[in-house]
């Protein structure tokens, strides 16, 4: 299959909302990845969201095979970060953390870099990142639990989507956090503290959920994780 017909090919089945057919195409993964890299950097359409999942798809499939055409990959994802790389990577922590999930053990020492890009002058990346943690704390929690610093960040941020990406953190660490005592007592009642206080925040933010966009309230989160820790 052509590079031309394959873009299409894939383009179609994101259109479709079925990344999985993307598994049965006649075609090489690392073309894949490399093609689903390029769709995902608009983050505002469906189609970018769904080539974000798909990257983690597809990684999940090659990871055993051709590992080090995926650390390549978060190499150059990395790079876009920087001034250097004559761009910003906009959607590249979220995409470093659908490659990272397929292996976290493989990939721990991408981790810390992604973290790294919350505290860059570019704030576009904090949702990423927490994105990101998210993914690999899904997989491997305790490779994400030492990024307290972040967590408390992100429920005082201004971004809506920062505050919920954040709640969802703590939502997939606190069961093992708790259970390995990994964060302090003193840690634990401030993060507690801190959802209390958003319990009437209003504010808003437009997620991609299963297959579509949902609408989310920082609020209504927050509280959902405090009767979830509060069992």
């Amino acid at each position: 299959m052509s590079d031309g017909n394959l873009k299409r090919e894939i383009l179609h089945i994101l259109q479709e909302k079925t990344p999985a057919a993307l598994l049965g195409l006649d075609a090489s993964e690392r073309k894949m990845i490399t093609i689903l890299v390029r769709m995902a950097y608009d983050k505002e359409t469906l189609v970018g969201w769904r080539a974000i999942k798909s990257i983690g798809l597809v990684a999940s499939e090659m990871v055993r095979r051709d590992p080090e055409f995926l650390r390549e990959t978060c190499r150059k994802l990395l790079w876009s970060f920087t001034d250097e790389s004559g761009g910003i990577g906009w959607s590249a922590p979220e995409m470093l953390g659908e490659i990272v999930s397929s292996d976290p053990k493989r990939f721990q020492d991408v981790i810390p870099l992604i973290a790294a890009a919350y505290e860059v002058d570019e704030d576009v990346f904090r949702a990423g990142v927490l994105y990101a943690l998210s993914r690999v704390a899904e997989h491997a929690p305790e490779l994400a639990a030492p990024y307290q610093k972040i967590v408390v960040l992100s429920l005082a941020d201004r971004d809506p989507l920062v505050k919920v990406r954040g709640i969802g953190l703590i939502r997939l660490l606190w069961p093992w956090v708790k259970s390995n005592g990994i964060w302090s007592r003193e840690y634990c009642e401030r993060v507690i503290s801190s959802l209390g206080k958003l319990n009437s925040d209003r504010g808003e933010a437009w997620v991609y959920q299963g297959r579509d966009f949902a609408s989310l309230q920082v609020g209504e989160e927050a509280l959902k994780t405090l009767n979830i820790i509060n069992q």
